[in-house]
């Protein structure tokens, strides 16, 4: 965990807002002293810079939104595998109660112990800690995936050898896609890369409002503001764990308590 993701937006934000307004400040000095040595009267060549301007902030919006598309899709797409891995573990479950009793048992315990390490692992906070928590879920699936064998190397070739099997792999499948996307974000590149330009963006809107003898302060610091949490919504959505918009694990829980229960 390094850049962005070692930060917390309780930071980030308030850094990138002060950025953006010191870089306004900055336009608007860097206006005040290149007038005046060219000689330009003042108002001109405003329309071309107004010009330039929405030309920058609308790839400004365009990067944003194409960030805030990403970190979204990849949310999406940890819920839909916590539903996917959810089920699995549910149906794996029914069908050990078509199995020989001393097949059914231990097959089911050994299904809640680990389904009960993977939804404390899902429900840690992202670092050192989450990743060992998932390893030790793996470890747990194979005792799973040993009985699962042994009843299909016992079980006639059926419906129920089948399905018994196909449960598996899914239940398998979905807990290592979870875990690979867990720990997939956005490129810290890519998020430098959009913070520099908001800056630079702020400088190039400084810059052009001191054209106008407008600086309207008020309303450059709100648009600001409003890029900052903009920015840091997209952290938080690509942040599974450690942020504030986090995958709902009510469904997996439900899921746990009943094989407990059982």
């Amino acid at each position: 965990m390094n850049g962005f993701w070692s930060w917390s937006l309780v930071v980030i934000v308030p850094v990138l807002l002060a950025a953006m307004i010191a870089a306004h400040e900055a336009g608007l000095r860097i206006h005040a002293r290149l007038r005046p040595a060219s000689g330009t009267q003042e108002g001109e060549g405003s329309s071309d810079e107004g010009f330039i301007l929405s030309g920058v902030l609308g790839l400004l919006a365009l990067l944003m939104g194409f960030s805030f598309s990403m970190a979204l899709d990849r949310l999406e797409d940890r819920r839909d595998l916590m539903l996917t891995e959810t089920s699995a573990v549910g149906y794996l479950a029914m069908l050990a109660e078509g199995l020989p009793p001393e097949r059914a048992g231990p097959l089911k315990a050994d299904l809640a112990t680990y389904a009960a390490a993977r939804l404390a692992a899902a429900e840690m906070a992202d670092g050192p800690e989450r990743l060992a928590a998932e390893q030790k879920a793996a470890a747990l699936r194979a005792p799973v995936a040993a009985k699962v064998r042994a009843a299909l190397r016992e079980l006639p070739p059926g419906p129920l050898t089948v399905a018994l099997a196909g449960a598996y792999d899914t239940v398998e499948d979905s807990a290592v896609r979870r875990q690979a996307l867990s720990q997939a974000h956005l490129p810290a590149r890519v998020l430098w890369l959009l913070a520099v330009y908001a800056t630079i963006s702020a400088a190039m809107l400084g810059y052009a409002l001191a054209g106008t003898r407008a600086h309207r302060r008020a309303s450059s610091i709100t648009l600001y503001l409003l890029i900052a949490l903009a920015f840091g919504v997209i952290l938080d959505l690509d942040r599974p764990r450690a942020g504030a918009i986090t995958v709902d694990q009510t469904p997996f829980e439900e899921a746990v308590a009943g094989l407990s229960a059982g």
